[in-house]
């Protein structure tokens, strides 16, 4: 019993976290995991900083393990198989996508690439 409303839990938080996504409006989705060691680097180097750039007032960054976002996958999306998974929507679809993490200069340089294609 306990571990079904743990279940119930997690599954109304991961609804309300893809409340959004149906909606035609821009986001960047970080598929990440709490043992990701390249997710905690990003979260030291990136994470910080994000919400203060521009880039985030356009696409606001929501976060989802990779457990509920593979149990409850989002129409149109993809199964992610990489921590950190960077999903740049807009409208509705997928206009980009960074797979892993490995510096703070690769990162803006691919976000920087979609966007210019955006």
């Amino acid at each position: 019993m306990k571990n079904f409303l743990i279940i119930l839990i997690y599954k109304i938080i991961f609804l309300f976290t893809f409340s959004n996504v149906t909606y035609a409006e821009e986001k960047l989705l970080m598929i990440t995991d709490k043992n990701c060691i390249f997710c905690i680097v990003w979260e030291k180097e990136i994470g910080k900083i994000y919400p203060k750039t521009d880039i985030a007032k356009q696409y606001p960054i929501k976060r989802i393990e990779i457990k509920y976002f593979n149990e409850n996958i989002p129409k149109g999306l993809k199964k992610a198989r990489v921590t950190p998974t960077f999903l740049f929507i807009k409208n509705d679809k997928v206009i980009g996508e960074i797979l892993g993490y490995s510096n703070p200069e690769m990162f803006w340089w691919r976000v920087d690439e979609i966007l210019e294609q955006n």
